[in-house]
């Protein structure tokens, strides 16, 4: 069986939390409001990161992008052949785990990377240092670094430098946002934020770090200030939320599972940018706290789930 898709005995039942979270139906109007309740167990939490881990995508190429033994991407090229002079546009992927976990193999899920090749983009996937090893601003500037490396390499790699769009799960999703907002990263290495297309942010927290305080009790709070720590002044500066303004990317695409915290910080996220003429969309989808957050992570390019559809749409337009 997939380790993706096994789930635990007492997990089989039509409505558990699994199953809904693996459904992934989307929520519309004033239900993504609604207030969840995370009954994760921390052996469940030990479980799905167990498949997340074992899910590491097939084939690639490995390149190092800087210095250090942790400045690695790997690039997958499509696998469908281009229309002739067309060259296809780049996934670049930035991955989870609260800025102290996670590689850029392991926390990635095998599904999207397959699906999106077939579809005929281009897809990286960035490793970048570790906190406590680095700051989280000094992670922003690696994975900068990543993409001003790959877009120099576009001729060679065969991708379009002019068509990349960032990615990213939990605290990547977090570092794709403040790259598509806080243009300073991106210039600081010779990028043009106005040149990324777009960003897909997979259940992201932090956009307001501060308000996760109040948002996201626990373990997500408990994470933002071992990263990020209680300065106010920083968090602020560490908020895609507040660098919104603009110049910013020039699309977002907000996928949020049922984390209430998180969707509303999505949703005062979209606000600024719609403030400063970017477009957003926000879309939620069932799974609840963890559940839902491992699920979009692990699920995202089946054909048969809510948020495929959702991305491929976005991407074509």
């Amino acid at each position: 069986m997939d380790p993706s898709t096994k789930t635990p005995e007492s997990d089989t039942a039509p409505d558990n939390p699994t199953s809904i979270a693996a459904r992934g139906a989307e929520i519309t109007g004033l239900d993504i409001f609604r207030r969840t309740t995370d009954a994760t167990t921390p052996s469940r939490v030990a479980d799905l990161m167990a498949q997340m881990h074992a899910d590491v995508p097939a084939g690639g190429t490995d390149y190092s992008y800087g210095p250090s033994p942790t400045h690695i991407l790997r690039y997958w090229a499509p696998s469908v052949p281009q229309a002739q002079k067309t060259k296809p546009p780049l996934i670049a992927f930035i991955h989870g785990g609260s800025w102290r976990v996670g590689t850029y193999l392991d926390s990635v899920g095998s599904r999207k990377v397959e699906w999106l090749v077939a579809k005929g983009y281009a897809f990286a996937s960035i490793n970048y240092t570790l906190v406590p090893s680095v700051t989280v601003a000094q992670q922003v500037g690696e994975c900068a670094a990543a993409i001003a490396w790959l877009t120099r390499q576009a001729s060679t790699l065969g991708f379009d430098a002019g068509a990349v769009v960032l990615m990213g799960h939990s605290s990547g999703a977090h570092v794709a946002s403040l790259l598509g907002t806080d243009g300073t990263y991106l210039s600081n290495v010779g990028v043009d934020i106005g040149g990324i297309k777009g960003v897909v942010a997979i259940d992201g927290s932090n956009f307001n770090a501060a308000a996760e305080m109040l948002d996201s009790l626990g373990p997500v709070a408990d994470n933002m200030f071992a990263a990020l720590g209680k300065d106010i002044a920083h968090l602020r500066d560490m908020s895609p939320t507040y660098h919104a303004r603009g110049p910013n990317a020039r699309a977002f695409l907000l996928l949020q599972a049922q984390r209430h915290g998180d969707v509303r910080q999505a949703v005062e996220f979209e606000a600024a940018l719609l403030a400063a003429g970017t477009a957003v969309e926000v879309r939620v989808f069932e799974g609840e706290f963890f559940e839902g957050h491992m699920a979009m992570l692990l699920r995202l390019g089946e054909g048969t789930y809510p948020a495929t559809r959702v991305v491929e749409e976005w991407l074509a337009r």
